[in-house]
């Protein structure tokens, strides 16, 4: 898991490359949660094709998070305490994307306030790492019953990589 970045006081910019990477792990947690989704839903059908797991995968897709996390808590047995912190971090998830300038209005034309901006970002951003690794935990198990393993993860990104190389010689 890549690090938290340091705060380096380097521009005016910096509390929006901050929110703008916790924001960007706010949807790998959606991601996450969809993954799960997703997994939990698979033994539901009998014969899956591709068109029917991009389906599958679409439909949940449109769903928010709060509703992939119920999805979850009806099919596993999520401990309290997990269960309860993917709920806190759903409610960080939603301010963040929806109020968290307007409600820091003040303290993003303060010093001092930008500062603890930052380091509040940075703390946000550590509980969605958090609570990706327990989605992580519980949706990897149940895709390798369907041949999705670390093997066929990396493949996967191999290919990614190779298709990226070829589009950026081509510029």
């Amino acid at each position: 898991m890549a690090e938290i970045p340091e705060i380096d006081n380097c521009c005016d910019k910096e509390p929006f490359a901050f929110f703008g990477l916790t924001a960007y792990y706010a949807q790998v947690l959606e991601e996450a949660a969809l993954n799960l989704a997703v997994v939990l839903r698979l033994p539901e059908v009998n014969l899956i094709t591709q068109e029917l797991f991009l389906d599958l995968y679409e439909s949940l897709g449109r769903r928010t998070f709060g509703n992939l996390l119920k999805v979850a808590r009806s099919e596993l047995d999520l401990t309290a305490e997990d269960f309860e912190f993917l709920g806190a971090t759903l409610e960080l998830r939603n301010m963040l994307v929806h109020r968290y300038f307007r409600e820091r209005a003040e303290d993003f034309i303060s010093e001092v306030g930008r500062q603890e901006m930052k380091k509040e970002l940075q703390s946000i951003l550590s509980e969605f790492k958090k609570a990706d690794e327990i989605l992580t935990n519980l949706y990897l198990p149940l895709w390798e019953k369907y041949g999705v393993n670390e093997e066929f993860v990396q493949n996967e990104f191999a290919q990614m990589m190779e298709a990226v190389e070829r589009r950026d010689r081509r510029t």
